[in-house]
């Protein structure tokens, strides 16, 4: 602004800014307070459904390592998923809800535990987690097929050895013993990489006996 202006055309120009130019300045302000202040209460939010979250997850964890409370971990864990879905915490409970279902043989229903896990995880490594005990689940269930179908994904991640390892397991179970050598070889290649043992992986390939058989 110049100032040399007199006094009134310096407040007739600011006047006309201000008609020009003032309200938008007010609306963003205004829509700034409302981002920050809506930030800082959606965090709040968060960390308090997140707390409520573990407080339940904590008492589901005591009455497991009490052992004999299956319809209560049952419904703390339907609670968590059911009120702290976006949580964490609730893909966790379903993966012990899994556990405690195999541990009972009652595969089908661990088989829905971890589909829901899998479906509301929201964390890479555990997705691959997830997925592989899926896969070990529809094995005891014999169905092979969709278990190799669950472990067809393109990104892997660190998990690569493991997913070989996997469906190598489940080609010997369908008579593929090329296949699953192709498996387990592309496994332990992974493995030695990454200097894990593969002692395991030994074994499995020396079962299959000779590659000309």
């Amino acid at each position: 602004m110049d100032v040399y202006k007199s006094d009134d055309e310096q407040a007739e120009i600011i006047r006309k800014w201000w008609n020009e130019n003032g309200k938008s300045i007010v609306t963003g302000v205004v829509l700034g307070l409302v981002a920050i202040f809506g930030w800082r209460t959606w965090q709040g939010y968060h960390k308090q459904q997140a707390e409520a979250a573990s407080d339940l997850y904590q008492n589901m964890l005591n009455l497991v390592d009490k052992g004999g409370h299956t319809d209560e971990v049952h419904t703390l864990s339907n609670k968590i998923a059911d009120d702290y879905g976006s949580t964490a915490y609730a893909v966790f409970a379903k993966l012990i809800e899994a556990k405690l279902a195999v541990d009972k043989g009652n595969y089908d229903a661990a088989a829905g535990h971890l589909r829901w896990a899998l479906q509301h995880n929201k964390q890479a490594g555990i997705g691959h987690i997830i997925r592989l005990r899926l896969a070990r689940v529809l094995i005891d269930m014999k169905k092979y097929d969709d278990a190799l179908a669950l472990l067809n994904i393109k990104d892997k991640g660190e998990f690569n050895a493991s997913y070989d390892e996997l469906r190598g397991d489940i080609l010997k179970l369908k008579g593929d013993k090329s296949g699953a050598r192709n498996a387990y070889e592309l496994a332990m290649t992974n493995r030695q990489a990454a200097n894990l043992d593969v002692s395991l992986l030994e074994l499995k390939l020396g079962d299959l006996g000779s590659s000309e058989q």
